[in-house]
């Protein structure tokens, strides 16, 4: 059973979107594998947010376990309350207790600007195990999509950039792409060939 929390788009948004990648949502949440709960940013106090995810994930009557959580975005949950002291406090502590129920919790932040050097608005390796980053970057005057893992705390990781692709309902992940400038700086730009990647979104 899973549980998204949704503080950027509406429960149609979000149906309408997993419907275009071919991951029709209506069925699960007719069976109860999937509980979507739609955030109210400007009704939100302080706390309620973790009682509201205590309450989601107690086991249902027929004995089903909630083993995934879905939080949409930090960014929303952190704009709901802008001067709440602790909020990232705060959510340290939901996803201990979420760990200790063995229950795995995605975590989506947005980052600053998309374009040029990105900033998150939190340390995102202070709260997560795993990060995995979305990033974009320029090749032969295309803007493209890159994904790559950062952080791994349990064991090691890939280390390489990616492209990555959702398109026509299929999400693709390219060959490992090595001849890149500018990592360090935050604007990764792709100097390869490029028949290297994968084809064009109009294609």
């Amino acid at each position: 059973k899973a549980v998204f929390f949704i503080f950027d788009e509406t429960r149609e948004v979000l149906m309408e979107r997993a419907d275009s990648l071919n991951m029709p949502l209506q069925e699960h949440l007719d069976s109860g594998n999937i509980v979507i709960h739609q955030q109210d940013p400007g009704e939100l106090l302080p706390g309620e947010f973790a009682c509201q995810i205590r309450e989601a994930i107690r086991p249902s009557e027929d004995g089903r376990r909630v083993s995934v959580v879905v939080i949409d975005s930090l960014n929303g949950y952190m704009n709901a309350m802008p001067h709440e002291r602790f909020l990232i406090v705060q959510m340290h502590e939901i996803l201990k207790t979420l760990a200790r129920q063995k229950i795995l919790t995605f975590l989506v932040v947005a980052q600053h600007g998309m374009l040029g050097t990105m900033a998150s608005p939190v340390d995102a390796s202070y709260l997560a195990d795993a990060v995995i980053l979305f990033r974009y970057f320029e090749a032969g005057g295309e803007l493209r999509q890159a994904i790559s893992v950062v952080k791994k705390r349990t064991g090691s990781h890939e280390r390489t950039i990616r492209e990555f692709q959702m398109r026509d309902g299929i999400i693709r992940v390219g060959d490992p792409l090595d001849e890149f400038q500018g990592i360090l700086s935050g604007t990764p730009t792709y100097t390869g060939k490029i028949s290297n990647l994968l084809g064009r979104e109009h294609e």
